[in-house]
């Protein structure tokens, strides 16, 4: 609390205020994130089933993840082409049987099919095609300062997102002298840096055939295998089947970018501005502000129907319950990407996050309090300690549908997941999960 103390009288000096009451301690920055669909021309298999429709409307359905600043642009959706290593196209490939296959050959097919390797490279090779083709870079930096054809701009996004004070905002509004440039450095960098796009696509199919042929797939390989060994390979190619061949299975394979502000990428930027406080157009359109893949992961989920509600309502809660899971998985593999959750309540000590996030029970979390630098006259989040899931109360906010198909309304009387006890707790800390570090 001492240091909570120190750092709000630091800020009041800085603001000039005379009552200490109307402070208010700033926000976590989030991050920005724009989503696109990306959309593929696939060869199917017979059985599949094509669930185009459900798909896409799941997609318009998903409610923007909470915990990141919509930074939506005009392009939305991406014609990835027909990537190569696909499962149908795979399957289709095989489908008179395996006959010439070695064994090895064999193994390495079914470690392929598993792993998905050579069609999320050839994803990643298609968007980045696209992001340079199509200059997504541009249009992030557009999105952020309001960039208009004349070469206007403004910088009302980034002080509404930065949560500035009016004394900063006023400096940044100024003509673009050197003092202005570096008030635009000072307050966009961080924000800018932090800026996401996902390329998410979706796929929607019929267990039985898949697992079929990954159990014929198998039953090939334990042909080749010497006994005894060959008997626990047939043994789990049935069990595959047995288990897995009721139901569909929803998957998600998004690749995660985010937007390359590194210092020459800032200083061509900052090139473009002129002394007539406008951006040279010219320049700004020729430059490509490059995009960095940070990770490209895929998560599937099985339904298998039953109860009174339509198979149709039912596919659209299992497609968008499959997103989320991505954006999840994306959340804890990538600690870049990974976001904060506000402390709404101390004793006990709550955060504002639930099941949707992936809570189970026992994961750990850094307590982060904001302190002011009084050398940078800006706030750091600095960890004072990390905080255990309270697996007996954790809140169950994960989407569920209406009968007629939309998002419904969280209705809990409790919002929030309790965290173990810690003493330096305090209103206006965060939460973000440790997140353990991804083999290369």
């Amino acid at each position: 609390m001492k240091k909570l103390f120190i750092s709000a009288v630091a800020l009041l000096g800085l603001i000039g205020t005379t009552n200490a009451q109307e402070l208010e301690l700033p926000k976590y920055q989030r991050s920005s994130l724009h989503t696109v669909l990306l959309t593929t021309v696939e060869e199917t298999v017979e059985g599949a089933g094509d669930f185009t429709a459900q798909l896409d409307d799941a997609w318009q359905s998903y409610p923007f993840p909470a915990k990141y600043n919509e930074h939506k642009i005009s392009f939305t959706v991406a014609d990835g082409g027909a990537p190569k290593g696909g499962l149908m196209a795979v399957i289709n490939q095989f489908s008179k049987g395996f006959e010439g296959l070695s064994l090895a050959d064999a193994k390495n097919l079914l470690d392929q099919l598993k792993s998905g390797k050579a069609y999320q490279e050839d994803l990643v090779n298609r968007i980045n095609e696209i992001n340079e083709r199509e200059k997504i870079g541009n249009q992030l930096i557009r999105k952020w300062y309001n960039i208009q054809d004349d070469g206007s701009y403004d910088m009302n996004l980034i002080n509404e997102r930065a949560e500035y004070n009016a004394s900063q905002a006023a400096i940044a509004e100024q003509e673009l002298t050197q003092r202005g440039v570096q008030a635009i450095k000072d307050q966009g960098e961080d924000l800018i840096a932090n800026t996401f796009v996902t390329f998410s696509k979706l796929s929607m199919y019929n267990n039985e055939p898949i697992v079929a042929f990954m159990r014929d797939l198998m039953l090939f390989i334990g042909s080749q295998t010497p006994s005894p060994a060959n008997i626990a390979v047939n043994a789990a190619a049935n069990l595959l089947y047995n288990e897995g061949k009721d139901g569909k299975t929803a998957k998600t394979t998004t690749a995660l970018y985010q937007l390359d502000w590194n210092d020459d990428v800032k200083n061509a930027f900052y090139d473009m501005f002129e002394e007539n406080g406008k951006i040279n157009m010219e320049k700004f359109n020729a430059y490509t502000f490059p995009m960095t893949l940070v990770g490209i992961d895929n998560v599937q989920t099985v339904t298998v129907f039953s109860g009174n509600r339509s198979e149709d309502l039912i596919i659209k809660e299992n497609i968008i319950r499959n997103i989320d899971k991505m954006f999840l998985k994306l959340q804890k593999n990538y600690e870049v990407f990974a976001p904060v959750s506000q402390i709404i309540s101390v004793d006990p000590l709550v955060a504002d996050m639930g099941t949707k996030e992936g809570l189970k029970g026992g994961e750990k979390f850094e307590l982060l309090e904001p302190v002011y630098n009084e050398q940078t006259n800006k706030f750091e989040w600095k960890s004072v300690g990390v905080v255990k899931v309270d697996k007996k109360q954790i809140w169950d906010n994960e989407y569920s549908l209406t009968d007629d198909g939309a998002v419904a309304e969280d209705t809990s009387e409790i919002k929030g997941t309790v965290l173990s006890k810690n003493k330096k707790a305090a209103p206006g800390m965060v939460v973000r999960q440790v997140v353990k570090k991804k083999k290369k």
